[in-house]
This record gives structure tokens, C-alpha cells and sequence, in this order.
């Protein structure tokens, strides 16, 4: 499919990294404004502001492009376009970047909370939520007042489901398990309301569907039922006949299982567990040494070896049916606790959000998706949108989550019911293997039903982008050596092999041996039993696991090798030699990365780490708090030892120890009294001249000229850098 063809009407493409998906979906935009649609009548949604940022700023180059460049650039850049080049268009172009930076309604790239952030705003009263909500974005704090508030009502009395229930997971999984159970319950709330909805009692709803799917008779019990069957009984008592036909020290053992579960005398679960004993290992398979052999056939006999070996594997499929049917009572138990601990929880966690009109980003999204679904208003709502939204765009899709895709659905039913006077469109674009938020409840799968409902009900054109703009050749067949094996195939049958536009980059794929896990003992087990580790001088000695430290070696080892070796990584430029600045190292997540590093720093390898923390965990930030601190809080002592320890200062260990004994008082007073005594000490003087000064100046000043003119006489920004 060409360009053009791409660039109009409703439209799914299936882009690979790389491909130049957004450069398509900018293009598309450009040309809806250059055919005069209005541009606040177009919506481009995204998953992250800043993707959604980026794709603003595309759109602006892009236009600026068209109004800055010669007339030959902009008649191919139109034609390219699918347009029909006249002054008119070339017009309009040229003035469009102007018009769109003064427009009042400029286009819409907006991420999907931010979407639904401005519904709801728009329509709070039809939405059921509170008018000018706050949007809150860390939960953390308010599960912890959730979770107080849900152990508060579960002590006003021991004898309700939600003690009953509270007491049941703390009792299986242990407190921290099941807060983290809870939370992950409150976390997927969304699909539990989904599941749940327009149920009274959603407890109980839930139980009632779990119990039907693990197929529970509640009026049994499958120990019962197992011993107190005759048959059962007759088979064992026929099985240990045989059994004691063979007195080897083995079957003599199981044979005293046997007999105790088939005395009536004793409980029913010594007696189960007697039976479990004499048929299943500890793993729960049964005994793979009871088969056909001379000797056993010697003492049983051909009929007997045969109605031995029958009756061991019929007895243990019962047993196991049995252990399934307990499995699936404990798991009915557990989720029977959880979901009404969880309901309770949630809606403690609501109530909350409630009361201090908050809404979070789920809430966000369930809310939108009940207001254009649900709500009595929905049609009226969705009217008010159909007016406004003409072109839908829809980045990253694999990403979307089913509760994003249902309340996108009635925009699209409205455009499929709208007439073809109107030239609305949609396009949707994204890759399933590039599906990353599945922890945020991401389904790529989706994907294959919206591009399926988009072909059945607007006659949508399907796009493939697999040409790469920056992978190599040695990468690119990488990709199509994993995606067109058997295995994948099944999980991505439309998998369409990629290709790349940069055949002249070189590259090289290699396979590291995997790292087994190996542990390192640091302690000294042997002595550790006998003397008592004073715990104010020796830390705690820990096995520690070398196998991602291992890996960071070999792949350190990889690195040294490539450059060493002067590899070229363009083929055109022969004087460009790969270099450390040159390659990235991709993980999957930042829990090993420190490992990693320490490889690297071993090896000699300089590197950037990408888990530099945020602005306010920086070195120089939490210095310049502690000197804030000190500041307002003037006996705040630790906090001025931090200030002269830092940059700013850079006080020795043995100077601060020499304060300390200078005289008595607060630490100023003390670095006044050495200061005194020493006034030729190379950095104290200074210091102290500065501090006292800051400290008159921050009775005066207000803090951004505090923070002025302390950076500007420490040289704040020099002495870090150095």
C-alpha cells in the first residue's frame, strides 16, 4: 500500500519499531488541516505524556517545514501528500503553521487520561462525580489510610465476614501476602467492577461464578466421600493382600499406611493422610516402583501382578481426584476471603477519594467508560462529542487496555452510523509485540478485535509497516529468525517479516551462554553457631547470588572485544570505529542493574546509568535542603555537619571532629570558637564567614534570591562539577 493510500480513510496499520509509524500518523494530520478540516475537530491519543508532547512537537516542525521551505521542496512535500498541488493549497501551507500556533481549539494529542480527565470535567453532574475534582496520581499514602481504616472495621467485631475473611488470608498467606493481595485487588478494581457490575451483593456474585467454575458441591465433603465409600474400602483391603505378599522393608511400611486408613477407629484426616502415604510420593505422583518385574511376579503370580498394578493406578487417580477436589475447596475458601476483603478495602479506598474529591487515573478511565456506556446520558453525551470529533487517531494500541478500548467503542459506532457527507476517519496504529504495560492491564490482543470491528463496520483498510529507518540488516533478521518459528507463529500469526531501509549499517547479533545462578556463602556457618555477631560493629553477613553479576561480566567482555577490535559501524565511513559511547545495554527491568554496573566499573568500562533518580533525590538538591533546613532550624546539628561535609564546604572527617571538642553550644558556636583559634585553616574561615551570612540574609530575602545569591557566592555549580 503507497503512501497515499495510507494517508486517508479509516486505516489500522500494523508498524514494527522503527518503521516510521509516527512520522504516518503526523503525515495524516497534516493533511486533514491542508483539506480543510478544522483542526480542534481532530483527536490523536497516546498512553504517555510524553509521547503525546513529542507528537505535538512533530506536528509544529512539520508545519513549520511547509512554511519555510523553497516552492520545488514544497510541491513534492504536497504531492507526496496525495494532494492536488494549486496557489490555493500552496497558500495555505505556508500560512498554516502561523494559523495553528493562534488557533483557540489547536489539534488535540492528548494521552487517554487526559481525555477522560477533560470529559468528566466537561460533564461531571451526567458522570456522577464530584464538580472540579483533584486528580491524584500517588495512591501509596491513601492505601495506607485504606488499610487502617479497613482494619478498624474489621475489629468492631470478630464474628463478621470481613474478620472471618481477614483472618482466613493472614492466616494462609501471612500479613504482608495479603496486603499485597489486597492491593493488587484494588489496582485491578477496574476488572473486578467489569465482572461485578450491576450486582448488588459483588461478593457473593463472585463466589457464586467460582464456585460453578471449579465445579464445588458444597454439600460434601471429598475426604468423607473417598473413606467412607465401600468399594474404595474393598479395593484397599484386596491391594494390601497383595501388598503383604511381597514383605520387602518398603511394602511392609505401606502396608501399616494401609491399615491405618482403613480403621474406622481413627480420625478421617490421620486416616486420609495414612492413604496419601501408601500411593503418592511427597510430590504427589504415584509410586513409579510398583511395575511389572520377575520378583514381583515371582510372589504374586501373572493375575496377581496385574490386579496389583490395576489396583495402584485406580486407587491413585482417586487420591489425586481427591487432592484436586480439596485443591479447589481451599482455592473457593481463599477467593471467597479475598474478594470480600477486597470489596471492603475498595471501598474504604473510594470513600476516601470521595471525601477529599479525588479521583485516580483508573477512575479516570471507569468513569469515562460508564458515562459513554451507561449513564443515562450516554447518548446525549456522545452527540456532544460526535460534533466535535471528526478524525480519531489512536497511537501505541497495542497498549490499550479493554476498559480504554470500551469507551472508545461508542465514538467509533458513531462514526460508523454517521453519513459519508462528514469524510470522518479513524486510524489506529500499533504493533503486539511491542506490548509493554501488561502490569497496567494492557491487552494486545486487542488489536486484532478492533482491527476485525474496524473491517466489519467501516471498511477499513489494513497497513503493514515493516520496513525499518534505523535497525541493521544483522538485527532485522534476528527479529525474523525468533517471530517465524513454529512457537511464535501461534502467538502471532499475522506476523508480516520485517525489512530494513538501512542496508549499509553493519551489525552483529550473538548469543551469550546463559549464567547459571551460583550463591556465594559469606558466612562462616560453622563459627556463626558458636559466637553471637555483635550487631553495632559486624553487619550481617548474607549469601549473595553472582549470577547477573556474571552475566555483566561476559557481556563486558563482549564490549571490550567489539572495540578492540575496531568494528565499523558504517560501512560508508571507514574511519568510524564503534566506540563505548556507541552501544546501549538494553535490560528488562532496573532490579539487577546495580549488578551490571559493578561489572562494567570491574572491567574498566566507562558508562552512563540510566537509574540516576529523579530531581529531588540528586546530591546536590538534598544538600541545598539541609542548608534550607539549617537556615530555619539554626540548632538543626546534623544538618550543618551534612552542609560542611558537602561540596560546598568540603570539611574533612578530622576538621568536624575538631569542632566538635572546640568548645561547648550549638555546632555554629563551636566552628565560631575554632575558627577563632585557627584562623588560618584553609576552608573553616570561609565557611563560617558564609553561613553567618546567609544567615542574616535569609531573615531579609525571599528564598529564590536566597537561593541566588548562594549559589553565586559558594559557586555552587563549580565546586559540584568539580
Amino acid at each position: 500500500m503507497s503512501l497515499a493510500e495510507q494517508l486517508s480513510g479509516h486505516t489500522t496499520v500494523q508498524a514494527s519499531a522503527g518503521s516510521g509509524k509516527t512520522f504516518l500518523l503526523i503525515s495524516r494530520i497534516v493533511r486533514l488541516l491542508l483539506t480543510g478540516t478544522e483542526a480542534g475537530n481532530i483527536l490523536a491519543i497516546t498512553f504517555t505524556r510524553k509521547a503525546a508532547n513529542e507528537m505535538q512537537t512533530r506536528l509544529l516542525e512539520r508545519l513549520y517545514e511547509l512554511a519555510t521551505s523553497n516552492e520545488e521542496s514544497l510541491i513534492k512535500t504536497l504531492t507526496d501528500l496525495d494532494l492536488e498541488v494549486t496557489p490555493e493549497l500552496i497558500s495555505l501551507s505556508r500560512s498554516l503553521y502561523e494559523k495553528i500556533l493562534r488557533s483557540e481549539a489547536p489539534v488535540k494529542t492528548s494521552t487517554f487520561h487526559a481525555f477522560c480527565q477533560e470529559l468528566l470535567r466537561r460533564f461531571p453532574m451526567e458522570a456522577n462525580v464530584a464538580p472540579g475534582f483533584d486528580l491524584l496520581d500517588k495512591t501509596a499514602l491513601l492505601y495506607d489510610e485504606a488499610w487502617d481504616a479497613l482494619m478498624a472495621e474489621a475489629n468492631l467485631n470478630k464474628d463478621t465476614e470481613l474478620a472471618k475473611s481477614l483472618h482466613l488470608l493472614f492466616k494462609d498467606l501471612g500479613l504482608y501476602n495479603s496486603k499485597q493481595a489486597l492491593n493488587n485487588f484494588i489496582d485491578h478494581r477496574s476488572d473486578w467492577w467489569a465482572y461485578t457490575w450491576n450486582q448488588d451483593d459483588t461478593a457473593s456474585y463472585a463466589q457464586q461464578r467460582l464456585q460453578k467454575q471449579l465445579d464445588i458441591k458444597t454439600d460434601s465433603n471429598p475426604i468423607t466421600d473417598l473413606l467412607s465409600d465401600k468399594t474404595i474400602i474393598q479395593l484397599l483391603n484386596e491391594f494390601h493382600v497383595l501388598l503383604c505378599k511381597h514383605e520387602t522393608k518398603t511394602n511392609l511400611k505401606h502396608s501399616g499406611f494401609i491399615y491405618k486408613a482403613i480403621d474406622e477407629n481413627i480420625s478421617e484426616k490421620v486416616r486420609y493422610e495414612n492413604f496419601l502415604d501408601a500411593f503418592l510420593t511427597q510430590s504427589g505422583e504415584p509410586f513409579k516402583t510398583r511395575k511389572a518385574g520377575p520378583t514381583l511376579e515371582k510372589k504374586l503370580g501373572v493375575e496377581g501382578l496385574e490386579r496389583f498394578i490395576e489396583l495402584h493406578i485406580l486407587l491413585s487417580e482417586k487420591l489425586i481426584q481427591t487432592k484436586s477436589q480439596l485443591a479447589a475447596i481451599r482455592t473457593m475458601e481463599t477467593s471467597s476471603a479475598w474478594y470480600i476483603a477486597g470489596q471492603h478495602y475498595l471501598d474504604q479506598f473510594q470513600k476516601l477519594k470521595k471525601e477529599q474529591r479525588l479521583l485516580d487515573f483508573t477512575d479516570l478511565e471507569w468513569q469515562t467508560y460508564l458515562l459513554l456506556n451507561q449513564s443515562n446520558n450516554a447518548l446525549w453525551v456522545q452527540y456532544k462529542l460526535d460534533q466535535r470529533i471528526e478524525h480519531l487517531l489512536v497511537d501505541e494500541f497495542q497498549d490499550t487496555n479493554p476498559t480504554q478500548w470500551r469507551l472508545i467503542l461508542p465514538l467509533l459506532e458513531e462514526i460508523a452510523a454517521s453519513d459519508d457527507e462528514r469524510h470522518r476517519s479513524v486510524f489506529i496504529v500499533g504493533d503486539q509485540k511491542q506490548s509493554i504495560y501488561r502490569f497496567r492491564r494492557a491487552e494486545p490482543r486487542l488489536f486484532v478485535a478492533a482491527e476485525k470491528w474496524l473491517t466489519d463496520n467501516l471498511g477499513a483498510k489494513s497497513c503493514p509497516l515493516s520496513h525499518s529507518w534505523r535497525s541493521s540488516p544483522a538485527v532485522i533478521n534476528f527479529i525474523n529468525n525468533i517471530f517465524t518459528q513454529d512457537n511464535f507463529k501461534a502467538l502471532l500469526p499475522s506476523y508480516i517479516e520485517h525489512s530494513t531501509h538501512r542496508k549499509e549499517l553493519s551489525g552483529k547479533v550473538t548469543l551469550l551462554p546463559l549464567s547459571l545462578k551460583e550463591v556465594v556463602e559469606t558466612e562462616d556457618k560453622e563459627n556463626s553457631a558458636l559466637v553471637l555477631r555483635n550487631p553495632l560493629n559486624e553487619p550481617r553477613e548474607e549469601s549473595i547470588s553472582l549470577q547477573y553479576f556474571n552475566e555483566g561480566l561476559m557481556i563486558a567482555e563482549e564490549i571490550k572485544s567489539l572495540v578492540a577490535q575496531n568494528i565499523f559501524v558504517d560501512k560508508k565511513d571507514d574511519n568510524k570505529a564503534v566506540n563505548y559511547s556507541d552501544i546501549i545495554i538494553l535490560l528488562r527491568s532496573r532490579t539487577h542493574v546495580a549488578d551490571y554496573e559493578k561489572a562494567l566499573r570491574q572491567t574498566g568500562i566507562p558508562y552512563i546509568g540510566a537509574n540516576r533518580g529523579t530531581l529531588l533525590e540528586s546530591l546536590e538538591v538534598n544538600d541545598m535542603l539541609d542548608l534550607l533546613q539549617w537556615l530555619i532550624l539554626p540548632f538543626d546539628n546534623l544538618s550543618l555537619a551534612g552542609i560542611l561535609r558537602s561540596p560546598l564546604f568540603s570539611v574533612s572527617n578530622d576538621d568536624l571532629i575538631a569542632i566538635k571538642q572546640a568548645s561547648k553550644g550549638s555546632w555554629l558556636e563551636r566552628l565560631a570558637s575554632f575558627v577563632q583559634n585557627n584562623p588560618k585553616h584553609e576552608s573553616l574561615p570561609r565557611a563560617y564567614q558564609l553561613l553567618v551570612q546567609w544567615q542574616d540574609d535569609a531573615n531579609k530575602l525571599p528564598v529564590h534570591d536566597l537561593l541566588d545569591k548562594i549559589y553565586s557566592e559558594a559557586n555552587v555549580l563549580a565546586r559540584y562539577v568539580a
